[in-house]
């Protein structure tokens, strides 16, 4: 499951935080019959946190996975805790989509999203993208979607899930987002988001932050959809947030081609944080 996690089989915060409870409780199942239950049982959560460091929901899970160890740890203390975590997740993702529904106006039919903020994401239908599913239900909408470099979240996932769901939908390059938003007449930027400090600093895949300058430049809105599992109050400002920096290969190499030189630098930071006042509302459950 860690592996799952590392390797982004399994990614998106609200799916990164039920994986961490299932992970919990895959290893009480293999550690509850062994020597120093306790003190394994505290390795594995501390291994599981160290999977993934950005998205907080991951560490909402571990640290309720901590209260069950030391008070009640028993299977079905922690069943149980994967089940709530995937209910409420799957009530969150209801939730925001009607939120977000009633929030963006009505008269909005194109709009503009960042890497992948669906079911595949989720437990339900989604952040952002369960937004827009709730709103194409209502009216006929365009989605232009970028493609999410360096690893296609949006071209891969975002545009198999509009195109299940029967929405138009666009692709475009990440290069492409200030011409699409000029030349399309783009009316609103919706994404989801990793952790939201305090202060409504919110941390999300990189390439956000340039969406939401573009939006600020065209005076467009700029939406953030997320469950109340990723506001982190114990951090206060987007500075004090992690950010997750990834394998070179990531960027070097496309299916399984080296790309630019050999011995290249590079950069990958997997996500970047958005300051609050870039953001129009952040729509939560």
């Amino acid at each position: 499951m860690i592996q799952a996690i590392k390797n982004l089989a399994i990614r998106g915060a609200p799916a990164i935080g039920i994986a961490a409870t299932a992970a919990v409780y895959l290893a009480h199942l293999e550690l509850e019959n062994q020597p120093d239950y306790t003190a394994n049982m505290t390795k594995a959560i501390d291994q599981i946190e160290a999977s993934r460091p950005t998205a907080v929901n991951l560490f909402i899970a571990t640290a309720k996975a901590r209260e069950i160890l030391h008070s009640n740890p028993t299977t079905e203390a922690f069943r149980e805790q994967v089940n709530t975590i995937m209910r409420y997740e799957y009530q969150a993702c209801q939730r925001m989509a009607e939120n977000g529904y009633q929030a963006i106006p009505k008269n909005f039919t194109r709009f503009l999203t960042h890497c992948n903020t669906g079911s595949l994401a989720t437990y339900g239908s989604g952040t952002a993208l369960g937004v827009l599913k709730k709103i194409a239900l209502h009216r006929r909408i365009e989605v232009f979607v970028d493609e999410t470099r360096p690893l296609f979240q949006g071209a891969r996932l975002t545009m198999w899930e509009l195109m299940k769901s029967n929405i138009t939908c666009t692709l475009i390059t990440d290069n492409m987002a200030a011409h699409t938003i000029k030349t399309h007449k783009i009316q609103a930027i919706i994404v989801g988001a990793d952790r939201i400090a305090k202060n409504g600093d919110v941390a999300n895949k990189v390439g956000t932050y340039n969406l939401a300058i573009l939006a600020k430049h065209f005076n467009v809105p700029f939406y953030v959809v997320a469950p109340k599992t990723t506001f982190d109050h114990t951090i206060e400002a987007g500075d004090d947030i992690i950010v997750e920096q990834r394998l070179p290969e990531e960027i070097t190499t496309i299916n399984g081609y080296a790309i630019p030189p050999q011995k290249t630098q590079t950069f990958n930071p997997a996500f970047d944080v958005t300051p609050a006042d870039l953001i129009t509302e952040i729509i939560t459950d």
